[in-house]
């Protein structure tokens, strides 16, 4: 049975250079009990209140407010305690499993040992910067690594305000990124005449897979999560996303959105379908047995091998991806189109990281102006003014000649 806490007057004492006072609370468990628990709360540093005398009122004040019970439970609790009894539950509950998965890994094997003992309503922003840093000199991540440690602790807060055990602004906003830290590596795109050979050397089953992935910009999980009647009338339906057991609706609203099938997939999708009988139900790539594909292992043991003996290099499922965002551009799709194609939220999400060529207007603009100084290098009085219509003729794109330079870019 758990007795009630009586007035206290607390235990003062100092540690590292600061006064603290030690005292008990109530607080609820998992289970609905009550229980006693021993905290500490630092009243400043021994700089600032020199002697016990001077710190007394600081002492007295705060003792007052725990004995009126204006001190409640959630104002000491750490940040270890607020994470593993509420913040992963709602996780667990709430997101998807492969999200669940990488927020876990990287509270257990980042941020857990560095910041958890800290009260969440002291935490602030110089820990987070400090936390950082040190994952960046002890694990050597790259910048992006760190920013996605970052952003899972400033979801954490976030949460936190939402369940009324932290106020005021988020302190993780503001942490920094260590310039120190490196870069991340760059990313890469297969293009069309990459693609065609390696469709040209993997089975047909494998082949029906990076095609989909290729010509229609799927996902890894959204491969796996296929079905035949996904597969109707030119149109690729994404309905659902598969991680290892687990099948889920698509990542977003927007990944929602059926692909269209051009020609080339659709040759290689019936020519699959053919090969199995032609189901019409159940899923659509599997290992025989009717289960969902392994498609990581389906890569290390086929596809990754067929691509490196051809010459090339693996650059994962989403050099696939990458790819047709890459192609599409190339060819003259807009940002907007590519994205719709890719099925992203944000724009600026296809932009920065899936399309992995130049604009082909930089190259027009560029060849212009070398156009423009061999005008000038040609023109009898240095430093004249290009003529009128032959300038007119430079800012005027040769469309045809533009055509030719996008199917050899692809070719």
């Amino acid at each position: 049975m758990t007795h009630s806490v009586r007035y206290q007057s607390g235990q003062l004492y100092s540690e590292h250079g600061a006064w603290f006072v030690r005292y008990r609370e109530r607080r609820r468990q998992q289970d609905g009990s009550i229980k006693l628990m021993r905290r500490s709360k630092r009243l400043g540093s021994v700089g600032k209140y020199p002697t016990k005398s001077v710190i007394e009122p600081v002492r007295a004040a705060f003792m007052q407010k725990v004995n009126s019970g204006l001190v409640i439970a959630e104002e000491s609790m750490t940040l270890c305690e607020f994470v593993e009894s509420i913040y992963l539950p709602w996780v667990q509950t709430e997101l998807r499993a492969s999200t669940q998965k990488g927020y876990e890994e990287i509270w257990t094997n980042h941020i857990s040992k560095r910041v958890g003992h800290l009260r969440l309503r002291e935490f602030r922003t110089v820990d987070a910067s400090r936390m950082l840093r040190g994952i960046a000199v002890d694990h050597n991540l790259t910048k992006s690594s760190l920013q996605h440690i970052k952003s899972v602790l400033s979801g954490i807060f976030t949460h936190a305000k939402n369940e009324g055990a932290f106020d005021g602004a988020n302190p993780v906003q503001g942490a920094l990124i260590p310039n120190s830290a490196r870069e991340s590596g760059e990313t890469y795109a297969y293009n069309l005449a990459q693609i065609l050979r390696i469709l040209g050397v993997l089975p047909l089953l494998p082949s029906a897979v990076v095609a989909t992935a290729s010509l229609a910009g799927l996902r890894e999980s959204e491969l796996r999560g296929l079905e035949w009647p996904d597969y109707t009338e030119g149109l690729l339906a994404v309905n659902r996303s598969a991680w290892r057991e687990f099948v889920n609706k698509p990542k977003t609203r927007a990944s929602q959105q059926p692909v269209p099938v051009i020609p080339k997939l659709a040759t290689i999708l019936e020519a699959y379908q053919a090969s199995m009988n032609h189901p019409s139900t159940g899923v659509m790539f599997h290992h025989g047995a009717g289960e969902r594909m392994d498609m990581d292992k389906l890569a290390q043991r086929v596809i990754r091998p067929a691509v490196e003996a051809i010459g090339l290099q693996w650059y994962g499922w989403h050099g696939f991806r990458r790819g047709i965002a890459s192609n599409l551009y190339v060819l003259g799709a807009s940002d907007k189109t590519v994205q719709r194609v890719l099925r992203h939220a944000r724009p600026h999400v296809t932009k920065e990281r899936y399309i992995k060529t130049f604009d082909p207007s930089v190259f027009e603009a560029m060849e212009r102006l070398q156009a423009t100084v061999e005008v000038l290098e040609q023109s009898p009085a240095r430093g004249q003014q290009v003529p009128a219509e032959v300038h007119a003729k430079l800012l005027i794109p040769n469309r045809g000649e533009m055509a030719e330079r996008l199917k050899a870019a692809v070719c």
